[in-house]
């Protein structure tokens, strides 16, 4: 046993950059999604949602969406499901999270939030890390894909590291201490940096210290960018579609761009449009990139800087969820 123990192999594991040619994913699943339950702390933050999807989730805050909304449900796992369908159709490779079971569902509180891989988990270089929304019900999440770590991160020299378990508190304003952090804010940006954002809705900044200190501590320099609460998460006003070009809502940075991108090419997009994911679509490598065609107008802009666009429709869980692409998604591998 010892001797099994003691033995480490070489993972593939690798995400060096957010451009880098996705060849492995966790892409999540929609068949348990629910509306969150309201507390102090997403009551306070509802001003991120517009205001037919805020008017929605009040209304049937902590039901399924499959039983609160089944016509929009369906649309929803459509999407999503043809989502899949594209990336496997290039050729990657493509985990999908299980289910929970009945006493995991009322882990905490009702509801989970399973599509949204990218939440819970980032990779960066050969780290895995595990973070904690500030809203209870999405710590449940982490139980429907920790199935896929074991089998490839398990004895191999990848680091899986699981930020310490936040204290909550439903009836706080800043919904607990925490520490807080959401893979929504963690951008990897190429030659060992890392870009962490802060807006105050979800990460904190005492889960953003601390994934920066993990993170210099593996070789990484760690940057920071402040963004406004009017979105939700960094990837909700920023993408990066290959090195050197961004996609960006500049009102969604008040304070200015982040240093790493300051003379890049850019891309604009407006507030209204961040605020439906217009920015959470997703790079595939080699200047290939995928977004809703809602936004089609935007993908034009990106073709005339070379990029080339593949639509692939996520209009409604866009709009029901305030996430998109890059939320659903958490890569394992992408070659540099």
């Amino acid at each position: 046993m010892q001797n099994k123990l003691n033995e480490t192999t070489a993972t593939d594991i690798w995400v060096g950059s957010e451009w880098g040619v996705l060849k492995e994913v966790i892409i999540g699943r929609v068949d348990q999604l629910a509306y969150p339950t309201i507390s102090k702390a997403l009551a306070a933050r509802m001003g991120i949602f517009n205001k037919p999807d805020r008017d929605k989730i009040l209304a049937n805050a902590g039901k399924p969406y499959a039983e609160a909304d089944p016509v929009r449900f369906k649309k929803i796992l459509k999407e999503v499901e043809d989502w899949v369908n594209l990336l496997e159709g290039r050729g990657i490779k493509v985990h999908r999270p299980r289910l929970l079971t009945a006493e995991e569902l009322q882990y905490k509180e009702p509801g989970v939030g399973a599509l949204f891989v990218k939440d819970p988990l980032s990779v960066v270089g050969k780290v895995v890390i595990e973070g904690a929304n500030r809203f209870p019900m999405r710590h449940k999440d982490v139980f429907t894909y920790r199935h896929i770590l074991n089998e490839r991160i398990s004895g191999t020299d990848a680091k899986w590291v699981t930020i310490p378990t936040p204290q909550t508190d439903t009836h706080c304003v800043e919904g607990g201490k925490g520490p807080f952090l959401t893979g929504g804010d963690v951008f990897v940006m190429g030659n060992n940096n890392v870009l962490l954002g802060y807006n105050g809705v979800d990460s904190n900044m005492l889960g953003l210290q601390w994934a920066a200190d993990l993170l210099s501590s593996e070789g990484w320099t760690v940057h920071f960018v402040e963004y406004s609460p009017e979105v939700m998460h960094l990837d909700c006003c920023l993408s990066l579609p290959r090195e050197g070009l961004a996609l960006v809502c500049r009102d969604a940075f008040p304070n200015g761009l982040p240093e790493l991108i300051k003379d890049w090419d850019i891309v604009d997009c407006t507030l209204e449009e961040a605020r439906i994911d217009a920015c959470n679509g997703l790079p595939l490598g080699e200047g290939v990139y995928a977004m809703s065609p809602e936004f089609a107008h935007i993908g034009k802009q990106l073709e005339a800087k070379g990029i080339e666009v593949l639509y692939s429709d996520m209009t409604e869980t866009n709009h029901a969820t305030g996430g998109g692409m890059r939320c659903s998604h958490a890569a394992l591998v992408r070659e540099d």
